[in-house]
């Protein structure tokens, strides 16, 4: 008889159980999932998430651009042959290294257009690997020569829409750069911070 009533008590403990449960404060329940957060502090900064969308790769009308130089599909062409050739290193420390980096060096497709390795190697680099991760250094040059990123070379993916460029921020001339030449390096194209 015993276990007849604790088996006809179940369903009433049960019932007792999801009551108290209901009348908990929606807070009680937990932190909010990092995706709502996320998805809400986005909303707050841009209005709503739309806003992140990228256009199409082929909509060059919604891509920013020069307006004094739009973009166009020959343009977009010779930008990927330019990316990946080497004879624009036509004047590196050491004569032999002549004609063997480009930016795909530091920038290798198969690695999100980032570097392959912890740290990229430009000049002085030799080998590439599948990723970027087989380029090493030349033993033609002494290491201070060498042209090694401080950090992972940060993925040049949709940079059209950023408006600070290389890995401390030093190119880009309006928006978050406004009020910084003083930290423009003399001499070189960061002194105007253009491109």
């Amino acid at each position: 008889m015993k276990t007849f009533r604790i088996v006809n008590s179940y369903p009433l403990l049960v019932f007792f159980v999801l009551f108290l449960q209901s009348c908990q404060k929606d807070d009680d329940w937990g932190p909010i999932p990092v995706e709502d957060q996320l998805k809400k502090r986005l909303i707050d900064l841009y209005g709503s998430t739309d806003a992140l969308i990228l256009p199409n790769s082929i909509d060059y009308n919604l891509i920013d651009d020069d307006p004094n130089n739009p973009l166009n599909e020959a343009k977009i062409k010779l930008g990927q042959m330019l990316f990946h050739e080497t004879g624009l290193a036509s004047v590196p420390h050491h004569g032999s290294n002549a004609g063997t980096y480009s930016c795909a060096s530091c920038h290798h497709f198969k690695a999100g257009f980032q570097s392959g390795l912890k740290q990229g190697i430009g000049e002085g680099g030799i080998g590439f690997g599948q990723k970027g991760e087989g380029r090493q250094f030349s033993p033609d040059y002494n290491h201070e020569d060498i042209d090694v990123q401080p950090i992972r070379s940060p993925s040049i993916l949709n940079v059209a829409f950023q408006d600070v460029m290389m890995w401390n921020g030093q190119f880009g001339a309006v928006g978050t750069n406004i009020g910084t030449e003083a930290s423009w390096t003399v001499g070189t194209p960061k002194e105007t911070n253009l491109f």
